[in-house]
């Protein structure tokens, strides 16, 4: 019987060092990224100092609606970023685009997010929001919560729009709480881990879910609380220690 998909992540970075592999990936996406395309040039660009203490660190908190669950057959709808410094949420970063995902929209995903089928015709093309997320993205490591649905969604989206997926380190806030409750020993069921119960048990403000910019700035909150929640006031935390397997 073959491992489950998070057993096999487990045993590749016993194999390799995190950076090791995201490095080979890198030159993988790269040889098959479109020359000339903004995706060849983010790959051939350093990634962030993952060396750096996680007060220093440069993130990107994202979060994406979509017209579905699956990434093969559904479309990215709308993104929202934020930029962090350390634990600081840079708000005059903070930016929100629909995007036209060119088919119809279900009604039950519309029912979910609010975004209609005339509101995303009025949307940027698909290719024109990626490029701006990955220049936001230069440099910086990605935030996201529950960040395997977001890395699915962008690594299908760039190989329809460059021809190659994405290479970059990424936290997921899901997983740090997932290890904070177990580092403490603390029972936790799957609807303790979602974005707005873990919000509740820091004390942060309750937001309006589904949308991609507020889910981003939640995101970005939760972040901040659960890496400092990590670490000793006078105690370092590089960045590579919060790095998820995804």
């Amino acid at each position: 019987m073959s491992a489950a998909p998070a057993e096999m992540a487990r045993l590749r970075l016993s194999w390799f060092p995190h950076v090791t592999w995201l490095a080979m990936r890198r030159r993988y996406h790269r040889r098959r990224a479109a020359d000339g395309s903004l995706l060849a040039d983010f790959l051939d660009r350093p990634v962030a100092d993952l060396d750096a203490d996680w007060r220093e660190g440069g993130f990107l908190v994202l979060d994406f609606e979509t017209t579905g669950l699956d990434p093969k057959q559904d479309r990215l709808l709308s993104v929202g970023w934020v930029v962090m410094r350390g634990p600081t949420i840079d708000l005059a970063t903070a930016h929100h685009e629909v995007i036209n995902p060119m088919v119809g929209i279900p009604e039950q995903s519309a029912v979910i997010h609010s975004i209609t089928d005339d509101a995303a015709a009025e949307g940027v093309p698909e290719r024109q929001a990626l490029e701006q997320v990955l220049e936001a993205l230069t440099g910086r490591v990605l935030v996201a919560h529950n960040a395997r649905f977001e890395i699915a969604f962008l690594n299908a989206a760039c190989r329809r729009q460059f021809g190659a997926g994405l290479a970059i380190p990424v936290i997921d806030t899901l997983q740090l709480a997932r290890q904070g409750f177990e580092r403490r020993h603390l029972h936790h069921g799957p609807g303790e881990l979602r974005l707005d119960a873990l919000r509740g048990r820091y004390h942060l403000p309750r937001y309006h879910a589904h949308h991609a910019l507020i889910d981003a700035l939640a995101t970005a909150e939760l972040h901040s609380a659960l890496c400092q929640d990590r670490v000793s006031p006078k105690g370092r935390l590089p960045v590579r220690d919060l790095l998820s397997v995804l």
